[in-house]
């Protein structure tokens, strides 16, 4: 067994900057949401100026220009959120580890030189 304290402060370190990734990928969605609505505004205002031969194609284009998008960010802050909780309990492991070689450290008499 050994000092597994480098290991807890890299999980922990790891942790946080995925923990900020999955903040900014949760501000993307939203800023995705805002994305949507404008889309949807220009699909209605494109109607307007579309010809009948073109209208069809235009509004389908349109709304398919973010199709998809939902599904792949909700995957990456999935996907964020599964190794964040996989690094906790990393950490919870190396914790109880680094516990008992410590308390068996301390356990030990002192050399004399």
């Amino acid at each position: 067994m050994a000092c597994c304290c480098a290991k807890i402060n890299k999980c922990q370190n790891d942790i946080t900057k995925i923990s900020d990734a999955r903040g900014a990928i949760q501000v993307m969605k939203s800023n995705n949401g805002s994305l949507d609505t404008r889309l949807s505004e220009l699909s209605g205002k494109m109607q307007e100026m579309a010809t009948p031969d073109n209208i069809g194609s235009c509004a389908t284009a349109i709304k398919n220009m973010n199709k998809g998008s939902v599904s792949i960010i909700d995957s990456m802050i999935n996907q964020c959120t599964s190794k964040i909780n996989a690094l906790k309990n990393d950490k919870e492991r190396y914790e109880r580890e680094d516990k008992e070689y410590h308390q068996e450290l301390a356990k030990q008499p002192t050399k004399r030189r």
